[in-house]
């Protein structure tokens, strides 16, 4: 601040006050700069296009779109997409826009010229503005429009896509998991082949089976034990052919007298009786012996026997031969279902494995296939149209005014700057200025010395009754 009015800020009004012939040109000169550019400059015009975001029209409760971004992200997308060289160029030459510049400026140019025109504006609500500058009122409207309608022609393909990619990926997890899914159902059918018998389910029907051959087992060695009876009893009783005849020898073991004793009292008594029970012990201690250590055979002269009783003999040999080899067999089958029942254990553990994996393979067999109907539905909403869409609520309108230059900032522009080129000349004069104007200024430039008198300002232009006037009142 200059020294003249340093200490009192009410002096600046005064100084401006004082110097205000030398603001006001200043003023002056810049509303003119203002108007002027505000007639040179070239006129720019700004043309809207509002698009509404429609919800989908089918509940969701019902179909789910399979479209999860949002509005803002699907338009940035759409935006890309849309102001790529090839999209503008075609729009460039359709609208024909920029026709003269593009004549001394190369494509290039004039598409990232006319990129840079384009802003698209999310707006409260489900709206969005797509905005167009350009030069021409004509133009900017044009290309608001067909650019709106751009955005709407992708977001349909967008969408569609989108839902078309989805419902080829679910196709192709199914199919996958549909190959996945046999592969394991094929273990699990060839292990069960494998192990038949032997599985969980099986066990019941093996116990059953095991029950059935020890019956069979004990009404083999009932009859088994009859016949050997009867072949005693035929042995001994047999008498000898009429005529005499040729004697032969047979040997009887201990254990078979055994049998034919008790044979022989089971006949007459129970089988609590004292003598039966004595028997079958007698019998049970021979046959836990080992052979060598069983009483020697004793052998006995058999008379010659009738043919006829001879071949019946054998029969009954062959009957007794034919219970044993069953008995065998019956033994055979129960040792192999107690073998499969000892394995059960192990092979139902294996099973439960592969059939658990089956089993979570299937559930999501089942959960893809269900996705894939639902993507399926929500394919067919998109292409028929019934989903979230955009519409043109207000189309675009060839503007009347220009946005730039805005008439409000080129002349209150030009005034602030001719304001301050003026002050601030005002300042600089005041400051080189050697005069005082009033006494307050030269109170302040010398603090120290009082002011006593002032002679007030006289005018040269004033007449010469107002210089009588003063005369006077300076006298008086």
């Amino acid at each position: 601040m200059s020294s003249k009015v340093e200490g009192d800020l009410l002096a600046i009004p005064r100084i401006l006050w004082n110097r205000k012939l030398w603001i006001l040109p200043f003023l002056l000169l810049g509303l003119f700069a203002g108007w002027l550019a505000l007639e040179r400059l070239p006129h720019r015009y700004l043309a809207s296009t509002m698009i509404l975001v429609e919800s989908q029209k089918v509940p969701s409760e019902y179909v789910k779109t399979t479209v999860t971004s949002s509005v803002a992200e699907r338009l940035r997308t759409i935006e890309q997409q849309i102001t790529n060289r090839e999209n503008l160029e075609r729009i460039i030459l359709e609208l024909d826009l920029y026709s003269e510049h593009r004549q001394i400026a190369p494509m290039e140019q004039v598409v990232g010229r006319v990129r840079r025109a384009l802003t698209v504006k999310v707006e409260k609500g489900a709206t969005f503005r797509v905005s167009f500058k350009g030069p021409d009122r004509i133009d900017v409207a044009q290309a608001a429009n067909r650019i709106a309608e751009l955005f709407i022609e992708e977001n349909l393909k967008v969408r569609e896509g989108q839902a078309q990619r989805t419902t080829q990926f679910l196709e192709d997890e199914l199919e996958d998991m549909r190959y996945r899914l046999e592969e394991q159902e094929a273990k699990v059918a060839q292990y069960s082949v494998l192990h038949e018998g032997e599985l969980p389910e099986e066990r019941e029907a093996n116990l059953a089976a095991i029950a059935r051959l020890e019956a069979e087992l004990a009404s083999n060695r009932d009859t088994f034990e009859s016949a050997e009876i009867r072949k005693m009893l035929m042995e001994r009783e047999l008498a000898p052919v009429a005529g005499g005849g040729v004697s032969s020898t047979t040997s009887v073991s201990r254990l078979d007298e055994l049998r034919l004793q008790l044979a022989e009292l089971r006949s007459r008594f129970t089988e609590r009786h004292p003598d039966v029970i004595r028997l079958q012990r007698e019998i049970a201690e021979l046959e836990a012996r080992p052979p060598e250590a069983r009483p020697a055979e004793q052998t006995a002269l058999i008379p010659q026997v009738d043919p006829k009783l001879n071949a019946e003999f054998e029969a009954l040999g062959r009957e007794l031969e034919g219970l044993e080899s069953d008995r065998q067999e019956i033994l055979t089958d129960i040792r192999r279902i107690e073998r499969r029942l000892e394995q059960t254990s192990r092979v139902g553990q294996e099973l439960l494995i592969l059939t658990r994996d089956y089993d979570n393979l299937r559930d999501s067999y089942q959960s893809l296939l269900a996705k894939k109907m639902e993507a399926r539905l929500a394919e067919n909403l998109e292409r028929t149209q019934q989903s979230e869409q955009f519409r043109i609520l207000e189309q675009a309108v060839p503007p009347v005014e220009p946005y730039f230059p805005n008439p409000v900032y080129c002349l209150g522009g030009g005034l602030l700057v001719g304001l301050g080129l003026g002050v601030g000349l005002a300042l600089l004069r005041e400051e080189t200025d050697q005069t005082f104007g009033d006494p307050r200024s030269l109170q302040a430039a010398f603090p120290e010395v009082a002011v006593l008198p002032s002679i007030p300002l006289i005018r040269p232009e004033l007449d010469d009754s107002s210089h009588a006037t003063a005369t006077e009142s300076k006298s008086a």
